[in-house]
């Protein structure tokens, strides 16, 4: 009798072990290894079962372990939004304004002065501001008049202006 309980605490250990370990890895991002590491436990945990109880017992305990998990990860998730998670410092709870995400947006239009040769990359000053610029013409020599014509992020687009 003790060895049947022997073998099955080592299948229960597993089994609780590995969705732990899975549960860990849904409350630490970017780690990697406790998700890894639970589902072999897991696995062991279940072919363990399998082996010693039968398809059944091994579908169970598979069923049992995914039911953990799944509760694990609705308790993590109701945690990083009103329980004690969301107080901690893995939960990001500022928002981002979009308008801070192109700064650029507003020189759009604005006239420069090319103080490097652009070719198609240098640089521009505008409004007594240097700025990295890209050239949609090719090149473009220093001193020449520029406008801006778009930007992507960081990055500013200018023409020649005409004339």
């Amino acid at each position: 009798m003790a060895e049947l309980f022997a073998g099955d605490a080592v299948i229960i250990v597993c089994l609780i072990f590995g969705a732990g370990l899975i549960t860990l890895e849904a409350l630490t991002p970017g780690m990697g290894l406790p998700g890894a590491a639970g589902v072999v436990f897991t696995a062991i945990g279940t072919a363990l079962m399998w082996v010693r109880h039968g398809t059944l017992a091994g579908l169970l305990a598979l069923l049992g372990s995914l039911l953990l998990i799944a509760l694990a990860v609705l308790y993590s998730l109701k945690s990083a939004t009103k329980g004690k998670l969301s107080k901690s410092r893995l939960i990001l709870n500022d928002k981002i304004d979009g308008d801070s995400i192109d700064k650029n947006a507003a020189l759009i239009g604005g006239e420069a002065d090319a103080v490097t040769v652009l070719s198609p990359v240098g640089e521009i000053e505008l409004d007594g501001q240097k700025y990295q610029a890209l050239s949609e013409d090719g090149y473009i020599a220093k001193g020449a008049r520029v406008t801006v014509t778009r930007t992507e992020g960081s990055k500013i687009f200018v023409r020649k202006t005409e004339a």
